[in-house]
């Protein structure tokens, strides 16, 4: 089941694959490496779906900008009804 992953100021969803495809219709590739993992995580910020490992690499050099809220909050919201959060 999706949920809320907390990560610095970072808005951040993990989901299945199964669970993004059927939210939004995507394939289930991570959108860094093109992997097919069984699960990911959605950063708001970026509007992408990284697999673990992206995710563990973003998270080391990630930067949360307060400029990119709006649009990270907009993403979040978007996200957070179609996956039933």
């Amino acid at each position: 089941m999706a949920k809320v992953v907390e990560f610095d100021r970072f808005k951040v969803i993990k989901a299945s694959a199964k669970e993004m495809f059927e939210a939004v219709g995507s394939p289930g590739i991570c959108d860094y490496c093109s992997e097919r993992p069984k699960h990911g995580y959605y950063i708001a910020v970026l509007n992408k779906w990284y697999c673990p490992k992206c995710w563990e690499n973003f998270k080391k050099r990630a930067v949360w900008y307060p400029e990119d809220a709006m649009v990270e909050n907009r993403n979040f919201e978007c996200y957070s009804k179609l996956l039933g959060l």
